[in-house]
């Protein structure tokens, strides 16, 4: 199995469950699950997006090495997934079981973005960037973003 540069580990209060969610919400495709009597101690998955290919694990969590984020807790990590449309990502993640923390939207020109959270406690970005969209471009917004927010 060849992993992508960075490769998540992520845990998760029901791994087999998470595993469906992912196939179902993401798209993604499981590579192998390795258990520990009923347990799901590791697994890879492949994520394929508009940014090309990306591997993640998914297993249970196991005090005190790792712990699952409560699903309406905060959360260590999110996930930004480059979508080609991200309206159809979010629709599909809401229809597998994601609540939404934002509806997709155009934050400027050339750059649209949702986020969910998975029922496991994930915050997954979906986001649509066009090639002419600069990093000057990204900080205005976020200056913007961040002033609004005082």
């Amino acid at each position: 199995m060849r992993n992508s540069a960075l490769h998540p580990n992520i845990a998760v209060s029901d791994a087999r469950a998470a595993i469906a969610f992912y196939e179902a919400a993401l798209g993604a495709e499981t590579l192998d699950v390795i258990t520990a009597g009923d347990a799901v101690i590791h697994s890879d998955l492949v994520l394929r997006s508009a940014a090309g290919e990306s591997t993640f694990t998914v297993a249970g969590a196991f005090p005190p090495d790792s712990a699952a984020p409560e699903p309406g807790g905060p959360t260590h990590a999110s996930f930004t997934i480059p979508v080609e449309d991200t309206d159809a990502a979010y629709a599909r993640a809401i229809g597998a079981g994601a609540s939404s923390l934002a509806e997709p939207a155009d934050w400027f020109e050339g750059f649209r973005q949702a986020a969910v959270r998975c029922p496991f406690g994930h915050r997954w970005y979906f986001v649509t960037v066009a090639e002419s969209v600069t990093p000057d471009d990204v900080q205005r917004a976020s200056d913007a973003w961040m002033s609004a927010r005082d």
